[in-house]
């Protein structure tokens, strides 16, 4: 018998950058720091794992929550929203999940201050041309996207109990021990079997239940 799961935090993904299966029952939540040398770790070890074992087979829906809390890394922040919004209407994961990963693999180190709007926009070219790098040098001189950022931090921060770090990994809004492969797959399992358990025993209920008792 596996030992209880914490209790579950309902966490607010309406408008995030989402992957995955939409009819998926796990839902992973990602809050990463576009310059945290540790997101970048998790970017190149462990999200490719994640999305052959789980996103690729229709197992999970993913969903990333970007924030800025490192020095510098507001733009950066910024910019990922600014192509995820490309065009209002129809916000595109894909290409906010291909420059993400880009600006992961190609930074410097978080503790130079690189992140102008030139080196973003040269990022962005380096990334895919469905970008419209002058809507993007716009979008980033004039920080279109900071409140929302902002208010992703504040709200990361709420959640985690009033410190914020990342990357941090919630399933159904339950908290991974550590952001590593090992404990992120047993954590959706034992979801996954608690999903299960709470079917069969809901199944039992019913058809023990009758009008006529």
């Amino acid at each position: 018998c596996n030992p209880e799961l914490p209790e579950s935090i309902p966490i607010v993904t309406t408008g995030h950058p989402t992957i995955g299966y939409p009819k998926a029952k796990i839902h992973l939540v990602v809050f990463e720091e576009p310059k945290c040398s540790s997101c970048i770790d998790f970017n190149d070890e462990i999200f490719p794992r994640i999305k052959e074992e789980f996103i690729d087979t229709n197992k999970i829906l993913y969903t990333v929550i970007p924030v800025s809390f490192l020095p510098g890394s507001m733009p950066v922040a910024i910019s990922t929203l600014c192509v995820f919004y490309g065009n209002p209407l129809y916000p595109n994961n894909d290409l906010f999940f291909t420059y993400l990963d880009h600006l992961f693999k190609h930074q410097p180190d978080e503790k130079i201050d690189w992140a102008t709007t030139d080196k973003l926009v040269e990022f962005a070219h380096e990334t895919s041309p469905a970008i419209n790098l002058q809507k993007l040098r716009k979008c980033i001189d004039a920080e279109s996207y900071r409140i929302k950022i902002e208010k992703n931090t504040e709200y990361g921060k709420n959640i985690m109990g009033g410190t914020i770090s990342t990357p941090t990994v919630f399933v159904n809004g339950i908290e991974a021990k550590e952001p590593s492969y090992d404990a992120i797959s047993k954590l959706i399992k034992e979801v996954q079997e608690q999903r299960s358990e709470e079917r069969r025993v809901g199944k039992e209920c019913r058809s023990r239940w009758s009008p006529y008792h």
